[in-house]
C-alpha cells in the first residue's frame, strides 16, 4: 500500500512525540511518500524557527532515515496541481462565487496519488478530508459556517476531481495510531486503554480533526 502523506498529519505525531511509531507502521504498511513542499513546510522553512525547530530535526530524521521517499517536483507534477486546484476551487460556488478550499500544497499531495497510484491520504485537516469521502456533508458544513443555503456543488466537477486522484481513502493520525494499537506496533506500555485514550485526545489537541464521540467510538470498538 501506499501513502501519500499530508503536512497535518506529520507535525502532529512530531508534537505527541510519536514519530518513531511510523517506522514500525511503514514496515507493516507500505511505502510513505511526501511532496517536496511537504518537507519544506516541516523541515526547512522552519528549521531557524527556534520555537519550531526541535519538531523540525525530529521530521528530518524520519526523512533521512528513508520513512518517507521525497517525491521530486516536476513538470507533469505541478500541472496536474494547478488542474486539481483549478477544479477543487470551483466545486462549491457561495451565491454564484467559487468557493476556495485548497490551497497548493494540498492540492499537490492530491495530485501525487494520482501520479504514483497510491490508495490513501494521510490528512488531519477535515475540509480535504470530508471532500474526498463526504462532499454532501462538506456541503452542509459549508452552509453553517457562512450562514448561507446559497452554497452549490457542482457534481460534474467533483466527478472530474475524483477521476484525476483516483479511489483512494484519507485516513488521520488517530487512525493510524489506532491501527498501530490493533497491530501491536506501540511500546508496551501504550497497549492499554487508558494510554489509547490519551493518545487519541492528544492528537486531537495537537491538530487532528476528530470528534470526541469518534475517539469514544475508536475505544468500544477496539
Amino acid at each position: 500500500m501506499k501513502i501519500v502523506f499530508d503536512s497535518g498529519v506529520i507535525i502532529s505525531f512530531s508534537e505527541t512525540c510519536f514519530l518513531p511509531l511510523l517506522r514500525p507502521l511503514k514496515e507493516d504498511i507500505g511505502e510513505f511518500i511526501i511532496t517536496k513542499g511537504v518537507k519544506n513546510e516541516c523541515v526547512d522553512r522552519v528549521r531557524n524557527n527556534m520555537r519550531l525547530k526541535l519538531s523540525s530535526l525530529r521530521i528530518e530524521d524520519q526523512i533521512n532515515g528513508y520513512v518517507f521517499d521525497v517525491y521530486e517536483g516536476n513538470k507533469e507534477l505541478t500541472e496536474k496541481t494547478n488542474k486539481i486546484l483549478s477544479i477543487t476551487n470551483s466545486i462549491f460556488t457561495i451565491h454564484n462565487r467559487p468557493l476556495k478550499i485548497v490551497d497548493f500544497g494540498e492540492a499537490e499531495c492530491l495530485a501525487l496519488l494520482g501520479l504514483t497510484k497510491a490508495t490513501c491520504i494521510a490528512v488531519d485537516e477535515r475540509t480535504t478530508r470530508m471532500l474526498i469521502e463526504s462532499p454532501k456533508s462538506l456541503l452542509e458544513i459549508f452552509k453553517k459556517k457562512h450562514r448561507t443555503k446559497k452554497i452549490k456543488i457542482d457534481e460534474e466537477k467533483y466527478q472530474k476531481f475524483i477521476n484525476e486522484i483516483g479511489k483512494v481513502k484519507a485516513i488521520r493520525s488517530v487512525d493510524l495510531f489506532s491501527y498501530a494499537y490493533i497491530r501491536k506496533l506501540l511500546n508496551n506500555k501504550y497497549l492499554n486503554k487508558e494510554h489509547l485514550k490519551a493518545a487519541l485526545y492528544s492528537l486531537k489537541f495537537n491538530g487532528c480533526s476528530v470528534s470526541f464521540n469518534e475517539i469514544e467510538g475508536y475505544l468500544k470498538e477496539i
